[in-house]
């Protein structure tokens, strides 16, 4: 069976683990990776030995996508590159993984969506955290009516970001963009993403401990859907704490919260069940499922089917994320869809 031609584009730190997750599949073969900085040639060839395995370097990234030896690109670079990079990709007729997050507004978001519609290609976003093994048996759980009908739920994304680029508007995004968007993407996973969220409010503050932030590292989110169901975000890039994602969800049977289970289903309890399986409860990026991800990724392309983290499906809760912010910013409630 035919190898699937993977490029990495931009090895830096995510890079690592998208490389050893590539490696690792049996359908996949890495044929190019493709530098934007200085001193990528270095870290490519330092990635090669470590992990033994060779193949070309460039750091003319349009035109190693004419390789017809290309199949897939994978987006590994700094935020601000995401759109532009998946865009020339997508126009080029390759399948896309994308790291997150997507783009950094919502006309970026629909000349995606309309070049992913137009050129027919499979693509994903990289919304690690719905592979972690416990988060994907909550959510199995969840799905099967182990907790009833959801009213609430909530996620916070509290972690402290270190890096010149991650902290500047024009290169990092916003505290949403920069990790806030994994919780986002949570609360509509858990409460399905087939209901609608019809109204978004938030909160975001300036910057305490670190003078850093050109942008506000702390926001909180509150989604109104459709059904009457709430969903709450929170995230801080300034968090003096180890690092945490929540993850809490109230329905007519039953609790979960974090790697816990409290539900009708098991009568006679009176604490949360531990789920025996690995929470994310990790920054470092090596701890992350990254093969999980792109074994299922990859397994789309060869199936012909459809990520369930597309980018027209992804870009939803990319409009979520915008309307946040649009919402901090004017201080006034923000009705979905976005009109502009």
């Amino acid at each position: 069976m035919k190898k699937l031609g993977v490029m990495i584009v931009g090895p830096g730190w995510v890079a690592g683990q998208h490389i050893l997750s590539f490696l690792g599949n049996d359908e996949s073969e890495i044929r190019v990776i493709a530098g934007v900085l200085p001193e990528d040639e270095a870290r490519a060839r330092g990635y090669m030995e470590q992990y033994g395995f060779q193949c070309d370097f460039t750091d003319d990234y349009e035109s190693a996508l004419e390789r017809v030896d290309v199949d897939v690109v994978a987006v590994c670079t700094i935020n601000h590159l995401h759109f532009s990079q998946s865009l020339s990709a997508i126009e080029a007729g390759k399948h896309v993984l994308v790291e997150k997050p997507l783009c950094f507004d919502m006309k970026e978001a629909r000349v995606l969506v309309d070049a992913c519609l137009k050129q027919g290609v499979k693509t994903h976003v990289g919304h690690v955290v719905r592979f972690y093994p416990a988060i994907t048996g909550l959510h199995n759980f969840v799905r099967r009516g182990g907790i009833g009908e959801i009213y609430y739920c909530e996620s916070d994304y509290w972690h402290e970001i270190i890096g010149a680029w991650k902290v500047r508007n024009e290169t990092g995004g916003s505290a949403l963009l920069m990790g806030g968007c994994h919780a986002i993407d949570m609360v509509r996973w858990i409460l399905g993403e087939e209901n609608q969220i019809s109204e978004v409010f938030a909160y975001s503050t300036p910057a305490r401990r670190r003078l850093d932030f050109e942008y506000d590292p702390t926001i909180s989110v509150t989604m109104k859907y459709e059904n009457g169901a709430i969903g709450r975000v929170s995230t801080s890039l300034e968090s003096n704490m180890p690092y945490v994602f929540h993850l809490q969800a109230n329905g007519t049977k039953g609790t979960i919260r974090n790697n816990g289970i409290s539900s009708e289903w098991f009568p006679g309890t009176n604490a949360f069940m531990e789920i025996p399986a690995v929470y994310p409860d990790d920054w470092d990026v090596s701890q992350h499922p990254f093969p999980q991800e792109i074994d299922y990724f990859v397994s789309c392309i060869k199936g012909d089917v459809e990520s369930d983290l597309s980018i027209p499906k992804a870009a939803k809760t990319y409009e979520v994320i915008f309307a946040a912010e649009l919402s901090a910013r004017e201080g006034r409630p923000v009705k979905l869809p976005l009109s502009s």
